[in-house]
This record gives C-alpha cells, sequence and structure tokens, in this order.
C-alpha cells in the first residue's frame, strides 16, 4: 500500500497531464477540416522552410566540427 502511494504521488501528475493533453488534442484531431491553424499550415509551402532548417543545422554542425577539430586531433596525437 505504501509503495502505490509513493508511485501515485510520484507520476500522478505526470499521468493527469498525460490524459488531459490526450483528452485535448482528441478534440482538436476531430475538427482538422475547419481548424484555421491547419488550414493556415497546409496552404504555406513547408519544402523551402525544411530545406532552409536543415542548411542552417548543417552550417551550425560545421561550425561546431572546426571549433573542436583541433582538440580532438591533439587527443588523437596523443594516443598514437
Amino acid at each position: 500500500m505504501k509503495n502505490l502511494r509513493n508511485l501515485a504521488r510520484k507520476y500522478g501528475s505526470k499521468a493527469l497531464a498525460m490524459a488531459a493533453l490526450g483528452t485535448a488534442s482528441a478534440g482538436a484531431f476531430a475538427q482538422t477540416t475547419t481548424n484555421p491553424i491547419v488550414t493556415v499550415l497546409n496552404a504555406v509551402g513547408l519544402d523551402g522552410v525544411q530545406a532552409a532548417v536543415l542548411a542552417v543545422c548543417l552550417i551550425i554542425v560545421a561550425i561546431a566540427l572546426t571549433m573542436k577539430g583541433p582538440d580532438v586531433s591533439k587527443r588523437v596525437i596523443r594516443k598514437v
């Protein structure tokens, strides 16, 4: 009984939040044809946005690798 109370105290609020989210999203998905947000997102072409986001991500990764490259090479040289 004590273990059950501890589990309820630990996960109760998370379970309640997930149930509320599921209930709220079920109503939102049922009205996809009249939802103005879905209508706007369907009208906007997201292909260009996806390409731009991918390019920005690649640039960020390249900058991070450029900054970390000398440190990594020094470690490799030390181990050899």
